[in-house]
């Protein structure tokens, strides 16, 4: 199955935007703003048409939040076991 590329970009951009958010706000802020930026791209493509909105954009960019998560706990899980 082939991805198309925006969907690809749309995860990239929810997993930098959860990354980088729970940097300094935690897990919860990270998924809540990338989950903001979403609804906000696609209802502003809807209102300015200059984009088409789609809800798979919107679900592209929540998993690649969820995605951030999941590896930061995954790697944060492996750190510990490896370091002690």
């Amino acid at each position: 199955m082939k991805i198309p590329q925006d969907k690809k970009q749309h995860f990239l951009a929810g997993f930098a935007i959860t990354a980088i958010t729970s940097l300094f706000f935690g897990y919860i802020v990270g998924v809540v703003v990338a989950i903001l930026a979403a609804a906000g791209k696609e209802i502003y493509d809807k209102v300015t048409g200059k984009g088409t909105p789609e809800l798979l954009d919107f679900v592209a960019t929540v998993v690649g939040a969820v995605a951030a998560v999941a590896t930061s706990v995954a790697v944060s899980w492996i750190w510990r076991v490896v370091a002690t």
